[in-house]
């Protein structure tokens, strides 16, 4: 296993999950890799929130992105 220092941020939280999918297939397209936490924990019902979450090193073009689909 390669050791890695990626280090994950949560960029946005949302309780609709369909909220994150679009911002994530966004940021994908944008060439950002990104996870939902948690996503597939609905199955089970524990899940208040979802996280976005992404390298910090993209942090700040990733904020931007968000940003630009909010206006």
């Amino acid at each position: 296993m390669k050791n890695s220092n990626i280090k994950l941020v949560t960029v946005l939280v949302s309780r609709v999950l369909y909220e994150l999918q679009i911002a994530k297939s966004k940021l994908e397209s944008e060439g950002i890799k990104c996870f939902i936490a948690d996503e597939h924990m609905t199955t089970i019902g524990f899940v208040e929130e979802y996280r976005l979450q992404i390298d910090a090193a993209d942090v700040i073009k990733a904020k931007f992105i968000l940003k630009k689909i909010n206006e």
